[in-house]
């Protein structure tokens, strides 16, 4: 069993462990991933440390001050989120200050292999170069970009990203073919026939469906006659 003086220093210790904002240097950075599923009782304590540059550790009234910066990352659309109220319209504002878009993969291929081989075979290369190492890197890169070619075509949209990419590569390496998880697949068309499927869900599987024919925003919203920030919002979803 534990002794009363271990829990206390046990305790102590859990106390005076220092969170993130505390740790922060002064212009240093905490960084923020996924910051589009923060709860809404965490974007308003991150939202007054944002105002007020302070903020208390749990279960603490003393107030401490933060002096670094907030960097924060999401695959969502934030501002369509605000606008349908999913997210806090104050918050997006305070962390809009200067906003870096970092392109989808279909917008840096722009929905077509044909004219951006280049552009295709340094991404290929680069994560072949992770999962193979260097001496097999090449010959990896080349089955994938034959694979690609064969089964996919110039007209896929990848809609799984760089992340879909990245498990294109690594089934060629372990089977030698890549069959993507389709939402157009037998199971997904089947829960569309037998009724399985919520009128949200299948706004948003008939949206990701066209999404992935197209590898298009704008196009999506043309052909279904939607904003472009609601095609965003239900591919996010």
């Amino acid at each position: 069993m534990t002794s009363p003086e271990e829990s206390r220093k046990a305790e102590k210790s859990v106390n005076n462990r220092k969170g993130w904002l505390e740790s922060c240097l002064p212009f240093g950075t905490v960084f923020l991933d996924e910051v589009g599923d923060l709860d809404p009782a965490i974007q308003v304590k991150l939202l007054r440390v944002l105002q007020t540059r302070t903020f208390q550790r749990l279960g603490e009234t003393a107030t401490r001050h933060f002096a670094g910066k907030i960097v924060a990352a999401t695959n969502r659309d934030l501002a369509a989120a605000s606008s349908a109220g999913q997210f806090r319209r104050d918050f997006y504002y305070r962390l809009c200050a200067d906003v870096i878009v970092t392109p989808s993969l279909p917008d840096q291929l722009n929905g077509q292999l044909e004219g951006h081989d280049d552009e295709l075979h340094h991404l290929v290369q680069h994560i072949a170069t992770n999962v193979a190492g260097p001496s097999e890197a090449d010959d990896v890169a080349r089955d994938v970009l034959r694979v690609i070619k064969q089964r996919l075509g110039s007209g896929y949209a990848w809609a799984g990203n760089y992340r879909e990419l990245e498990q294109c590569v690594r089934s060629v390496l372990v089977r030698g073919d890549y069959t993507p998880a389709a939402i157009g697949s037998p199971s997904a068309q089947a829960a569309v026939l037998d009724g399985k499927l919520t009128e949200a869900e299948l706004l948003r599987w008939y949206t990701a469906l066209v999404y992935q024919q197209s590898g298009s925003y704008q196009e999506v919203a043309r052909r279904l006659g939607i904003d472009r920030r609601t095609v965003r919002a239900r591919i996010a979803e």
